[in-house]
């Protein structure tokens, strides 16, 4: 790839990530700008366009034609997430692709050939990498300072895409398994499974699973199709354990997103907000906490966007992002068939 001055990026689906997270982050970048925005309700892309700049594509398909673009960042619903990416990559776009990366295993394997074909590369918005705790966590157990790693838990659960989604109703496509895919397995322990992966620095082995839908109903007052909740088992290649808890069903306040992570040496808690995002407490007494700076970026579309202009690599891997999918697989295959999943 070339190096760049100013990266030209356009934006496909304009729901709530993309307001809270990606169009103002891109719009405070010095060396990118928006090129334009595409969602199948046109007026989801007017109100950005006019709030951002840039122009309203009539289709994706023109944006990913437009040769002035150079990368795109896609937001839909999960089930198209593989093939407009696939397509993007065609067009030699680099493309940053809200999680999980696909619904199933062949669509991951479709976007890794699509990528080796084409003059872009493909970036997994796996934002959980980029926070200060976790990064922290991973430098520190990579020190070896809290000597080996021996288990976990971890914990993602929050009260329900339909109060985070643009349309805050039980109808949103997340609640939905034609759109969705794994529900809470997928939406939320995609997140778990790949920074757990990078920040212990090992790939996961093992899988076992149960998972339910326990409150979540559709508008028309039936229980919705996809699991709102799982509990699992994980192990890593070394024979770390740990436990993973997903849920959908978090009604006692904020959000709960965070790991403990217990170590020869003592013990380290990281969170992915607010505050104070990692806490080390060694055996011998001494803690040292790391505090988050006022109002942090995710970071994501910043790492995209510099990748784009230096005409590097992809800050989070398709591989990875892989990886990640085949561990969410496999907790949804655990639970369907109550069995210890071997990858």
């Amino acid at each position: 790839m070339e190096k760049k001055e100013k990266v030209r990026i356009g934006i496909i689906g304009c729901g709530q990530i993309v307001r809270l997270r990606h169009a103002p982050e891109m719009a405070a970048l010095s060396d990118g700008e928006i090129a334009g925005f595409y969602d199948f309700v046109p007026e989801h892309a007017r109100e950005l366009a006019e709030k951002y700049g840039g122009k309203v594509y009539d289709s994706y398909e023109d944006m990913l034609k437009d040769e002035t673009v150079d990368g795109v960042i896609i937001c839909t619903s999960n089930n198209s997430h593989a093939p407009i990416s696939v397509e993007a990559l065609k067009h030699d776009k680099c493309v940053l692709c809200e999680k999980p990366m696909c619904v199933s295993l062949e669509e991951a394997e479709e976007i890794l050939k699509a990528e080796k074909e084409s003059k872009g590369f493909y970036m997994a918005a796996h934002n959980q990498r980029f926070s200060l705790g976790h990064r922290k966590a991973r430098e520190i157990i990579e020190s070896g300072i809290m000597g080996k790693v021996l288990s976990f838990k971890c914990t993602l659960a929050h009260p329900g895409p339909e109060r985070y989604s643009i349309n805050r109703s039980s109808s949103t496509w997340y609640l939905k398994k034609s759109a969705s895919g794994l529900g809470c397995i997928s939406d939320l322990g995609i997140h778990k499974c790949d920074v757990l992966s990078y920040m212990l620095g090992e790939r996961f082995v093992s899988v076992g699973a149960f998972a339910g839908t326990r409150d979540k109903k559709d508008e028309n007052g039936n229980y919705v199709d996809i699991k709102d909740n799982a509990v699992c088992i994980l192990k890593t290649e070394s024979g770390i354990l740990g436990s993973l808890l997903l849920s959908y069903t978090n009604y006692g306040g904020r959000m709960e997103n965070g790991e403990v992570i217990y170590c020869e040496k003592g013990v380290i808690r990281a969170q992915y907000y607010p505050d104070c995002v990692l806490e080390v407490k060694f055996d011998e007494g001494e803690t040292i906490r790391y505090m988050n700076k006022e109002n942090p970026t995710s970071g994501v579309p910043e790492a995209f966007v510099k990748a784009i202009a230096a005409g590097g690599e992809s800050p989070v891997k398709s591989e990875a992002a892989q990886e990640a999918m085949k561990v969410v697989c496999a907790i949804a295959e655990s639970a369907d068939t109550g069995k210890i999943i071997e990858l």
